[in-house]
């Protein structure tokens, strides 16, 4: 498990996702989140040309409110909807574009359509526009640019574009680091009800950025954001709970909360689970269910939890060996760069344990790993068996060479 406090603005920073648009507030069409909703009257409405009815067409079958989910017909009402120039249909279609499962995604429709409702005033596009050139994804990173078109949307009233430029001020990013700025505007979102700013805060309060260093206020806001399900929140006042600052050391509370984030499919905590299970930190030993997290984990990138479920699966460690399965993962977190990884591969060529024995990959990958770690001692023994294996050489030869004289 991850000993200590953890970089909180790394992980509080408001939602990295897209902001949808829920509803636009109209007399004449009931709202999809409604329990009574029409569907028949709200297509026909729709069918007639009626935009506000096909954008919330378009919501219902995103969210399976009435009808049952269908990210096609969720798109096929947005289009429509958009061509007729509704900002909120605009942004979601976008962000379908953006999101969407495999042969929905296309990053060049959805800058598209962000660029043409952000441009046209949508809070949230603008949002969602300045997002993408934070990430550099289907536009050319610039978060200086990203900066200008949150700061649009937190002009207009975008709550989660205000609550990411706090972090941006606090992070530099975009923006010169201004501490106080940070606090200011945080607050600002606080007072508004936003849970990723109450996050936010409590990491300012974590690590004293901008006000003086209080972990019992820092555990206060991560507590209100739980109360909502957060899980940024969840994690964050996880590792307190689990290190004791800023009140009681409550290690069965502190794996209830990253269990909660976890679930929630937070990377870091799933990460963070089977670590758990596996060392039995807190708790009994698991080995299956911390192979369950470090699946989940690996599934949504996380490079050290394939190197330790690599580690699980090839001594068969409470589980079934499976020696190519751990080579496979082995490789693809060190071709990711993990010295860990690097390493265990390493060991695995030098002994030819699930790979055939080749010394001379065994020492590529060391000299890998040791770029951030010492590994003298496993270049030493690999040069001792290259000499062994010279001399064993160098016999077989002589030998091959005296029976051809005679």
């Amino acid at each position: 498990m991850r000993g200590g406090l953890l970089v909180f603005l790394a992980i509080a920073a408001s939602s990295i996702a897209s902001t949808p648009i829920t509803a636009q507030s109209s007399a004449l069409v009931p709202s999809p989140r409604s329990e009574h909703i029409d569907i028949s009257r709200l297509t026909k409405l729709a069918n007639d040309g009626n935009m506000e009815a096909q954008f919330r067409l378009g919501l219902a079958y995103e969210f399976g409110e009435g009808v049952e989910k269908s990210v096609g017909y969720a798109i096929a009402w947005y289009q429509k909807a958009a061509d007729r120039g509704a900002l909120g249909a605009e942004n979601n279609l976008a962000r379908l574009y953006e999101t969407g499962p495999d042969g929905v995604r296309d990053l060049r429709e959805a800058v598209k359509w962000y660029n043409r409702a952000a441009l046209y005033g949508s809070p949230e596009a603008q949002y969602n526009y300045g997002r993408l050139y934070l990430q550099g994804r289907g536009v050319p990173q610039d978060p200086a640019e990203g900066a200008r078109w949150i700061r649009k949307a937190a002009d207009a009233g975008c709550l989660t574009a205000t609550t990411r430029l706090g972090w941006m001020y606090a992070t530099g990013t975009g923006v010169p680091k201004d501490e106080r700025a940070a606090l200011r505007i945080t607050r600002q979102a606080v007072r508004k009800g936003d849970l990723d700013a109450m996050t936010n805060l409590g990491a300012f309060y974590a690590l004293g950025l901008g006000l003086s260093k209080n972990e019992k206020e820092a555990r206060k806001w991560f507590e209100k954001a739980v109360e909502g399900g957060l899980a940024d929140a969840e994690y964050d006042l996880a590792v307190l709970y689990q290190s004791g600052r800023g009140g009681e050391k409550d290690i069965q509370e502190a794996y209830r909360l990253f269990q909660l984030a976890a679930e929630q499919g937070m990377v870091k905590a799933e990460a963070v689970m089977g670590e758990i299970l596996e060392t039995a930190d807190g708790v009994q030993a698991d080995y299956k269910a911390a192979v369950k997290w470090y699946r989940l984990a690996v599934r949504d990138g996380d490079v050290n939890s394939a190197n330790r479920l690599a580690g699980i699966l090839y001594s068969g460690k409470g589980v079934d060996r499976d020696l190519p399965e751990a080579v496979r993962l082995w490789s693809w977190a060190a071709d990711k760069g993990n010295a860990y990884a690097q390493f265990n591969l390493a060991q695995a060529y030098a002994a030819g344990k699930g790979v055939p024995k080749d010394l001379s990959r065994a020492r590529e990958l060391f000299d890998l790993a040791g770029r951030k770690m010492d590994v003298s001692k496993q270049l030493d023994a690999l040069s001792s068996q290259d000499r062994v294996t010279e001399a064993s050489q160098t016999q077989s030869e002589t030998v091959t060479e005296s029976v051809t004289v005679e």
